[in-house]
């Protein structure tokens, strides 16, 4: 029998602890996100991070970036708000127009501003296993929330994290490490028959390389624990990277696309929001 990861739940919980914690705050808490207009996608996700925030009162201010944009000047808009004492996080909304340097952009964003713990410093923290406070990805951190929810234990565990991302996998490989676990960083690239043995030996399976049904239920092993980051629309339907259907019956543990991961992610760049206020009110 699998179970489901209700992601959708789990996040409503994150959410009203996030909304109490913001009432608590002396000034408002506000969150900028810089992202591409010309994105659909982006367009869509930060409208719901939006809407979301505005129910846990956290204001926020979205941020266009022109069509002539250049790295340069995302950096010059970044800097600006490190420097604007309203502004408690900042998001930059991947991807942004073809042409400017991502990595450069992430780690512009002050540390103590940085919500989706993107920046070189914060994730240098993170795989150093920091005892300092610093944020974490936040797609990456709600993986490991939701699977402390269903109390999975991850010590001495096998586990493959799919997808080298620096918004994904890079942060969820240090994350599953320092939380013990034995860790496989695979990705796309990987031999089709290297990635299948180390599937089949892996107590978690976390996967995001944005490829539908990339991973079939005979691919995992018995009572392994699915976390499915992937979100595709096929034939107007939204799938997963991993064949849902099949891997039921075989995973011990699942998220659903949707519903699993997507929630978690927003919920927790919220609560990273709040916590950069709280720690430096």
């Amino acid at each position: 029998m699998t179970e489901i990861l209700d992601g959708k739940a789990v996040a409503k919980t994150i959410n009203e602890q996030t909304k109490a914690r913001v009432a608590k705050q002396k000034r408002p808490v506000t969150l900028a996100v810089i992202y591409d207009p010309s994105n659909d996608g982006s367009q869509l996700y930060v409208g719901m991070k939006s809407r979301q925030a505005a129910k846990l009162g956290i204001v926020t201010r979205d941020i266009p970036i022109s069509t002539d944009a250049t790295t340069e000047s995302v950096i010059q808009l970044v800097e600006e708000l490190n420097d604007d004492e309203s502004i408690t996080g900042i998001l930059v909304q991947s991807p942004l127009a073809k042409g400017i340097k991502e990595r450069q952009i992430f780690s512009a964003v002050a540390p103590h501003k940085d919500a989706d713990g993107l920046g070189a410093t914060v994730q240098g923290m993170l795989f150093g296993d920091s005892l300092e406070n610093y944020t974490v990805a936040a797609t990456p951190q709600g993986v490991m929330t939701l699977l402390a929810q269903y109390n999975i234990s991850l010590k001495g565990k096998n586990a493959v994290v799919v997808g080298r991302s620096q918004l994904f996998g890079r942060p969820m490989f240090a994350l599953l490490t320092n939380a013990d676990a034995t860790v496989t960083l695979a990705h796309r690239y990987t031999e089709p028959t290297t990635l299948k043995a180390l599937l089949k030996n892996a107590d978690i399976v976390v996967v995001g390389v944005g490829i539908p049904n990339f991973i079939q239920g005979e691919d995992l092993k018995k009572g392994a624990t699915v976390i499915d980051v992937g979100m595709n629309v096929v034939d107007g339907k939204t799938t997963g990277d991993v064949n849902f259907s099949s891997a039921q019956g075989i995973a011990g543990y699942i998220t659903p696309v949707p519903g699993g991961v997507g929630p978690m992610t927003i919920a927790t760049l919220l609560e990273n929001t709040v916590t950069l206020a709280e720690q430096h009110q």
